[in-house]
């Protein structure tokens, strides 16, 4: 009986994975800590082949020390699991407690040479961006065994100190997961495999803290994604657990984009919902040879899913401040919102607008200090894009627009700063109601609004 446990310890086994997941079964049994050393002495080398997933159990701690762990190539699994995950992770019966994976020093999880395991490849749309169905590719029905860290139905978690490098897919997922501490990660996404988000938190999640992730991802570095129906069906077996996403803080995000993709996502479709979140300190550090960002934060979406749109109430309670951002819309928000609160969303160098509403009822909305500065010129091309799946067009360069909006309910905009070279501070085809405040326009050829009835005070 140790308090420590490392891999080396088990030596004589024939793979890395093997010898990891002896390390874990063995400290799972005395509530020890597992360390994984730079140094393989089976192998005599500063790195760990991965060619099956390492499963950790209630009260397993992992500690990687400047450790190097690489995806063997060819196979399909992820670096760490957890037991539930392995069985019916949706009911509580199943739940995990108390699992960590804490990086020391330069600890890297590398995700090798991609496999042909493609989430586009599950789905098949039409033409138009329209769902039709969806298919099984070697016998799996989605990319979930190329997360990098998959973590279902696990109360107390935490995953620190790590850096992600070529990810096959997300780096992370976390589903029905609660009082969840993400903190001080790196991504290095290299572009050569879809979808390469950073932390995704699903359904059935709450009282989560993430805080200090940098880098450069693929896709989304942070999506708080929920769908389905509120009871899902897994197997016939409908969850006994709460479904929402709920009570999420996250903070100082500093965020490199690969592709036109967002560096905060939120979506809630099919009858769930997503409330209680706090987002504060987003710095888009996308550099001027990349392409800019598709928003900073993009909350919800119109297009086609095979699950309904959200309903007004469903996603509430969302409160956001100091974004910084040379995206092409700082924020897109569509379908619905109520009950939220931005402040301090700065459009920089060629950032384009502000706020783009898609489709939206809205309810109780307040936007405070939206500007952009003296330098910031949007990119007028930005009329010539068109996206089929987000539904998105332009007519005009305006600090917030307005498409295919329905409602808004105690909309108020204040402290909003045009650009200098801009058409409108409220553009778009929809005529509703807005309340703005103190409103500064750069330039005395920008014009108020195209079709919102807009009240000034």
């Amino acid at each position: 009986m140790r308090s420590v446990y490392t891999p080396n310890d088990f030596k004589s086994l024939s793979t890395d994975s093997k010898m990891i997941q002896a390390a874990v079964d063995e400290a799972a049994k005395y509530g020890a800590t597992v360390v994984i050393p730079r140094v393989n002495e089976r192998t005599e080398s500063c790195s760990w082949e991965i060619n099956e997933a390492i499963v950790l159990h209630t009260g397993s701690h992992i500690v990687l020390e400047n450790c190097y762990m690489r995806m063997a190539d060819g196979c399909y699994a992820n670096f760490f699991v957890n037991d539930a995950s392995r069985g019916k992770w949706w009911l509580k019966e199943t739940r995990d407690h108390d699992i960590s994976i804490r990086g020391v020093g330069h600890a890297v999880l590398d995700g090798g040479k991609p496999n042909d395991l493609i989430e586009n490849n599950f789905n098949i749309y039409d033409e138009n961006g329209n769902y039709v169905k969806s298919v099984k590719i070697h016998g799996y029905s989605n990319c979930f065994v190329n997360i990098g860290i998959l973590m279902q139905n696990v109360e107390r978690v935490e995953v620190s100190g790590i850096r992600f490098v070529r990810p096959r897919y997300w780096c992370m997922n976390f589903e029905y997961c609660s009082d969840g501490h993400i903190h001080d990660i790196v991504f290095d996404a290299d572009g050569a495999s879809p979808n390469q988000d950073g932390l995704d938190i699903r359904e059935g999640c709450h009282n989560f803290l993430v805080e200090n992730l940098s880098g450069r991802t693929g896709d989304d570095m942070l999506a708080l994604t929920n769908f389905g129906h509120p009871k899902r069906r897994v197997d016939g077996e409908d969850t006994d657990m709460d479904t929402a996403i709920h009570d999420i803080v996250v903070r100082d995000l500093r965020a490199t984009m690969s592709h036109r993709c967002d560096i905060i996502r939120l979506l809630c479709r099919g009858e769930t919902e997503i409330y209680n979140v706090q987002i504060s300190g987003v710095q888009d550090t996308t550099p001027p040879e990349i392409w800019r960002p598709l928003a900073a934060i993009r909350i919800g979406d119109v297009s086609d899913y095979p699950h309904r749109l959200n309903r007004l109430g469903e996603m509430r309670n969302v409160t956001v401040r100091d974004v910084c951002t040379r995206a092409r819309f700082g924020l897109y928000i569509a379908n619905t919102l109520c009950d939220s609160y931005f402040e301090n969303i700065q459009m920089v160098a060629d950032g384009g607008t502000g706020i783009y509403f898609n489709g939206c009822e809205l309810e109780n909305v307040t936007f405070n200090g939206l500007r952009y500065g003296t330098l910031t010129s949007p990119d007028r091309s930005d009329l010539d894009y068109e996206s089929k799946f987000h539904r998105v067009t332009l007519d005009s360069i305006s600090a917030v627009y307005f498409k295919d909006c329905i409602s808004a309910k105690n909309l108020c905009f204040e402290n909003l700063r045009t650009a200098k070279e801009m058409d409108y501070a409220f553009g778009g085809n929809s005529e509703i109601d807005v309340i703005v405040k103190n409103l500064i326009l750069q330039n005395d050829a920008t014009r108020l609004s195209s079709k919102a009835k807009v009240i000034v005070k």
